[in-house]
Order: structure tokens, then C-alpha cells, then sequence
């Protein structure tokens, strides 16, 4: 922006410039018009001159003293009365029409200026009641799609799945409870939200790579007029349960065209499910278990009847035929069963999925020692992704498991997943220093993994040969072989696209640079309404963080696109883990018993962080905030590197002329309504509110940008002030 000379002067700086001028031009015309007329004087008058000099000089001098006085009290008068007061009512209009339609001008100034206040309050007046009409007429249009959104909120939040509704550079749009519990890793995101949010990425939760792979995938889809199926993406681990993640296009119509504007993930728990295939598949063994007990029964008639003499063969040969045929319609009775449940169980499945290799290890560990009490070490070297039909490849592996705890007695086995190629990873099983026969490995590839009415049954060697990889084996002498090697595809092998995806007054400056944060120039062009803030205060035991006070709550609040989120907030009281001073407790209300049972700041702060990321933030007096967090950074090893706006000194920029910039005097002059003061979340709120309300007038005064209003926040005379 540019300035002209002066339009960043004070009034108060003005007016002494002002009076210094007139003084100084005033003195040199009196005296200069004297020098000028002794000079053009011939010599005889000179000397005469200078005779009745001490005559001649005080009563000029006295005169321009007072005609000085004079026109000094004179502009002192047009300042106060006139110049002061037209500045202070420019800032109150305009925070009439930007900010607060309630207020009214008030001026000590001139007649002249009370009557041109009072013609600006009539017209605030009718304005006020026109926007009233307008506003009314607006609500009331809203208040159908208010109806509409609550409706379609309902229906999203009855849902048995969660939903997330983000657009092209991935910020959510829009969620439900169910997907929040689904995403969120930890008890503290449980209860602040910290993960999901509107505004927030949902890279943040979710791998960036697949969802970016799955957009293209539906773009290239759309410029080829393909059809746009619901994409699987991912399986992710969130603790101990198990997501599947789907993605839909979210789409517009422009002129002629479609395009993609977002899209809408589709979370599943499947956590259910695959502990239900564990079940089933613990009955199935079980009923493999009684097959193998009722061919142990046939055998063993078998034997009997050939150990008998010839004279009593055949009558035992009658009776362990009965039994044989009766062993024969279990068999056919337990087989009859294993289909019908195998083949309802394959219906859900035999999709392909994104899948991580550590959850797919990590679905595979506990499905082997849950079945047969088999340990699997598993690793991979870097995070990979399999494009795969997840349950056909665990049921796989744990098939395996069984054959080789069954055959070999084998109760530990090795896994290792790495990249092959540009286009399979590789999975290696290793079963460390036992032997295992080779024909034992050939026999696992071709069995069935269960019994079916399907002509083409479903073994190993055809699931993974149905995913285009393929089995090796590491043989070594003896017809022994020494580890199993399988192929699979990787996902994400076309090229990505990146898309855009506290006591007593605090010091004023504290120590920490609020303009020059290393996350400021990624949002630096971004004007101020569509920028995501948090707005958050601390409460501490005292106003010296580097002389060891401490932070003893935190208080935040979310704004996205002019919306202030009251869903999306954090209250948290922080064990200073030192005595609170009583004159602390005066002005917050937070007693020391209160705290020693809350988490440490290194304990609380990681929620917090998660909660700003991707974030301005913003407070009032942020140096001071800023500065007990900067002292945490060691401790923890959390950067806040985001951009941080002042509300205090956008205060002073857009009311320069106006006394005080306090919380309270701004809250006042803005009309809003100030609770839970002195409290963390409480000051946020009214923080937040006062952003609001400052932003309008910030784009009346020309600052659009994040840029322009640092770069105006830096200027104003608040900025270096220490109390």
C-alpha cells in the first residue's frame, strides 16, 4: 500500500508540526521584514537605527508574541473543536455501516459538528431500519434453507457409515459425529475435535497420496465421459479398529460443462467384520477338525478289519461299514455347511482396496495368532500401498499359517513387505531356521481355501494370480525350501496430481515476532474472510513465562469463512506443576487444587497443535500467547509457525483516533456481549467475535489480504509499546 507523506502522523504530532511551522515562519517574516529594512538603509540612518535598536526591537517582539499566543490557542481550538473530532466521527461512521449498526456518534466538538452528528445518527437511523427490513426479508428466505441444511444434517448424521465432504484441495466441507469418532487417534482429539474440522485438511487424518490418486483417477474419468463409480481408497488403522475408506466426486455444472469440485468420503468400521471372519473361520476349522476326527474313525475300522481272521472278516466288515457310512453323511452334512457359510461370506467381499502394508500386517497378525497361535514378525522398510482384495489376501497368508503350525509344528513366522518394481511389492514369508518341505508349499498353493460349489474354487496360487502377481519359492537342498515369496500390485503407480489442495495488564510486546512466522507465506495472498483462524488466549500464573510462569489454561475457538465454530473448541486446564500466586487467582478464578489433577503442558499442548494446523492464528496481545508457547518448543518439539494476527493492533489501525484498545474497551465500542472474561475460552470467544466485526473495516481501509494486514499490523504505533 502506498502512503502519502504524513497520512501515518498522529493528529497530536500534526498539530505541534502545525503550531511549530506558523511560530517559525511567523518570527523569520517580523524579523527578516526588520533585517531587510536595516540593511537598505544608507550608513548614517544605520548608525541611528541601531541607536534606538533597544527602543525599536520588544514592542515588535511583544506584539508577535501575542499575535503568536493568538493564533496558537487558535488552532489549538480548531483541533480540538473541529479536526479531532471529524476524524473520531469518520471512524465511528464507518463503524456504523461495517461493523456495528447500533452505534451512535457522540462529539465534544463544535455546534456545527453536533448537528452534523446528529444528521449522521438519522441516517443511521433509517439505514439501520432499512437492514432490519432487508435482514428480515433475508431470514426468512434462509430460515427454508436452514430447514433444508438441518434436514440433510439429520440425515447425514443418522448414518450408519461416517461422511466427510471435502473440497479439491482436500479441506473438510463437512462431516458427521461417526466420522469424527472414526478419525480420531486419541482420547484428547476425542474431546477437542483436535483431527476433523471445518476448514481443517483431511491430510491431516487421512494420506494425502491415494485420495489424490483416486481424485485424478475420477477426473480422467469425467474428460473421457467414463462412467464414475464410488472409488475404495484406503483401509486405514486407527488404533485398534480398522476404516475403510470409499470415495464419491462431488460435481457442478458450468456453462456446458461438469467438473469436480470436491468429493465425499464414505467411512466404514470394519473392525466388526473382520473379527466376525475370525469367528467363522474358527468355526470352520473347527469343523475341518471333526472332518479329521471322522477319517481318524474310518482309518482306525480300517485297520481293525484287517487284522481280523478271515472266518470273522466279514461280519465286522458289515458292522464298520454302518459306521463308515455314517461317518460318510457327517462328512457330507459338515461340508454342506462349510459351503453355505463361505459362500455368504464371500458375497461382501472381493473388491480391490488401497491398502497400507503396516495395516495389512497388522490385520494379518492378529488373524493368525487369534486362529492358530502363530507369532508373525512383521515390518516393511518405507510406507507402501497394495491395490488389493485385502480379506482374499489375509486369508491367504493365515491358510498358510495353519498348514505350516499344522505340518511343521512351525509358531513363528517372519513377514517383510518391500517394492519389487514400479508396479508390485513384494512379501516374503521367512520361517527363520526350521524346515519345511517344498511339496508341502506346493500342496498349500493349489487347496482350497474352503470347500465351495464353485467350479473354479478360490486357492492362493489363483487369488494372487487374480491380482497379477505371482508365488516363488527360496529352495534349498533335501527338496527343503527355505521361504515363500509373493507379488502383489501397488497402488498409486500412475503419476499423482498435487492438488491445492491473566493478572493485571500483559506487556504489549513480548519478546516474539508476530510478522515474520515461516507459515506465513503459503497464506500470504489469501484475503481475510476466506482465510481458517483459531483464536485462543492463555491463562498463566503470572506475567513472566521467561522467569518461569507458566501456562495454566488454554483456550481456542475455530473460524471458518466468516463462520465462528462453537462445536469446535478447546477448554483445558494445564497442571502448572508450580504454587499458582493468589493475585493470579484474583483475576482468573482458577484454584491451584483444580489443577493437580489436569495434563502438563508438554502432555496438553501436542491437542492443541493438532487443533491449529493449518491456521492463522490470532489473539489479543499475541505476542504475549505466542511467547509462552515459543518457551514449550524445546520441551515438546512442536513449532506453531503459522501466521498470527493482533486483534489489538487491527484495532489500532482501523481506530487510530479512538481511546483504548483493551479487550473490554473494544468489546464496548463493537457492542459485544463479554462473558466468562478472564477465562481462556472466554476471551477467545470475545477475541473471535472482535476479528469479525474488525475485518469489514479492515477492507473498508483498503487491507484485503493476510499481507496487507500484517504489513499494517507492524506499522502501527502499538506494535513496540512495553508496559
Amino acid at each position: 500500500m502506498q502512503k502519502r507523506f504524513g497520512e501515518n502522523l498522529s493528529p497530536a504530532i500534526k498539530y505541534w508540526l502545525f503550531l511549530v511551522g506558523i511560530i517559525t515562519t511567523f518570527f523569520l517574516v517580523v524579523f527578516g521584514s526588520l533585517a531587510a529594512a536595516y540593511l537598505n538603509l544608507p550608513p548614517s540612518e544605520q548608525t541611528l537605527a541601531a541607536e534606538l535598536f533597544d527602543k525599536l526591537i520588544p514592542f515588535p517582539f511583544i506584539g508577535s508574541i501575542i499575535l503568536v499566543t493568538f493564533i496558537c490557542t487558535m488552532v489549538s481550538l480548531l483541533f480540538r473543536y473541529y479536526i479531532i473530532p471529524v476524524l473520531k466521527m469518520a471512524e465511528q461512521t464507518r463503524l456504523i455501516s461495517a461493523a456495528n449498526p447500533d452505534y451512535r456518534i457522540t462529539t465534544k466538538g463544535a455546534l456545527e459538528l453536533k448537528i452534523l452528528a446528529a444528521v449522521i445518527n438519522e441516517s443511521a437511523d433509517a439505514y439501520q431500519t432499512l437492514q432490519n427490513e432487508v435482514e428480515d426479508r433475508i431470514h426468512r428466505a434462509n430460515q427454508e434453507i436452514r430447514e433444508e441444511r438441518n434436514r440433510f444434517s439429520a440425515l447425514i448424521s443418522e448414518l450408519p457409515n461416517g461422511v466427510v465432504v471435502c473440497n479439491n484441495a482436500g479441506q473438510i466441507m463437512l462431516y458427521n459425529l461417526k466420522a469424527q469418532e472414526m478419525l480420531q487417534t486419541t482420547q484428547s482429539e476425542q474431546e477437542t475435535g483436535g483431527s476433523v474440522g471445518l476448514g481443517r485438511s483431511i491430510f491431516g487424518v487421512l494420506d494425502r497420496d491415494p485420495l489424490s490418486h483416486a481424485l485424478e483417477i475420477m477426473n480422467q474419468a469425467f474428460t473421457q465421459n467414463q462412467a464414475k463409480p464410488i472409488l475404495g481408497v484406503m483401509t486405514k488403522l486407527c488404533q485398534e479398529r480398522f476404516i475403510r475408506v470409499n470415495m464419491a466426486p462431488v460435481t457442478i455444472r458450468e456453462e456446458e460443462t461438469r467438473r469436480i469440485s470436491g468429493f465425499i468420503l464414505s467411512l466404514e468400521d470394519i473392525t466388526g467384520e473382520i473379527k466376525a471372519d475370525n469367528e467363522r473361520d474358527q468355526q470352520l476349522q473347527s469343523m475341518l477338525d471333526a472332518l479329521q476326527n471322522s477319517l481318524g474313525h474310518i482309518y482306525k475300522g480300517i485297520d481293525v478289519i484287517c487284522d481280523l481272521p478271515p472266518a470273522s472278516g466279514n461280519k465286522a466288515c458289515n458292522q464298520h461299514r454302518a459306521s463308515i457310512e455314517q461317518v460318510s453323511k457327517d462328512l457330507e452334512t459338515h461340508l454342506a455347511l462349510a459351503r453355505e457359510l463361505y459362500s455368504e461370506h464371500r458375497k461382501a467381499y472381493g473388491k480391490r482396496e488401497n491398502v497400507l502394508a503396516d495395516s495389512l500386517l497388522a490385520i494379518m497378525t492378529k488373524s493368525v495368532w487369534d486362529r492358530f497361535s502363530v507369532e508373525l514378525v512383521a515390518d516393511t522398510t518405507l510406507p507402501l500401498w497394495l491395490s488389493i482384495d485385502s480379506y482374499a489376501i489375509v486369508q491367504t497368508l493365515t491358510s498358510l499359517a495353519g498348514r505350516l503350525k499344522a505340518e511343521h509344528d512351525i509358531s513363528r513366522l517372519q513377514l517383510h513387505i518391500d517394492a519389487a518394481d514400479d508396479q508390485f511389492a513384494a512379501l516374503t514369508v521367512n520361517w527363520a531356521t526350521q524346515s519345511v518341505f517344498c511339496h508341502t508349499l506346493t500342496s498349500w498353493q493349489t487347496t482350497p481355501l474352503f470347500m465351495q460349489k464353485s467350479d473354479t474354487p478360490d486357492t492362493p496360487e489363483t487369488i494372487i494370480a487374480r491380482h497379477g502377481g505371482s508365488i516363488s519359492t527360496d529352495k534349498g537342498a533335501n527338496g527343503l525350501c527355505l521361504a515363500l515369496r509373493l507379488t502383489l500390485p501397488s497402488a498409486l503407480t500412475d503419476e499423482t496430481v498435487e492438488r491445492p489442495s491473566t493478572p493485571g495488564s500483559r506487556p504489549i510486546s513480548y519478546e516474539f515476532d508476530l510478522f515474520h512466522q515461516p507459515g506465513q507465506d503459503a497464506l500470504s495472498q489469501i484475503p481475510l474472510r476466506k482465510l481458517t483462524y483459531v483464536v485462543f488466549d492463555t491463562e498463566t500464573t503470572g506475567l513472566n513465562p521467561s522467569d518461569g510462569d507458566e501456562i495454566i489454561q488454554i483456550g481456542a475457538v475455530r473460524i471458518v469463512n466468516g463462520r465462528l465454530l462453537p462445536n469446535e473448541t478447546i477448554d483445558q486446564l494445564v497442571n502448572p506443576q508450580r504454587s499458582v500466586p493468589q493475585a493470579s487467582v484474583a483475576i482468573h478464578g482458577i484454584q491451584p487444587e483444580l489443577l493437580a489433577s489436569q495434563p502438563t503442558i508438554i502432555q496438553a499442548l501436542p491437542a492443541f497443535h493438532s487443533f491449529t494446523k493449518d491456521s492463522v492464528l490470532v489473539a489479543h496481545n499475541a505476542a504475549f500467547d505466542m511467547r509462552c508457547l515459543q518457551l514449550k518448543e524445546e520441551a515438546t518439539g512442536l513449532r506453531f509457525d503459522n501466521p498470527v494476527l493482533d486483534t489489538l493492533l487491527l484495532s489500532s489501525v482501523v481506530h487510530p483516533n479512538q481511546e483504548g484498545h483493551s479487550l473490554d474497551a473494544i468489546a464496548e465500542r463493537f457492542n459485544i456481549r463479554v462473558i466468562g472474561r478472564h477465562t481462556a475460552l472466554g476471551d477467545a470467544l470475545v477475541t473471535a467475535e472482535l476479528l469479525l466485526k474488525l475485518i469489514p473495516l479492515l477492507e473498508a481501509q483498503g487491507i484485503i489480504t493476510l499481507e496487507q494486514a500484517l504489513q499494517a499490523s507492524s506499522e502501527s504505533p502499538f506494535n513496540k509499546i512495553k508496559y
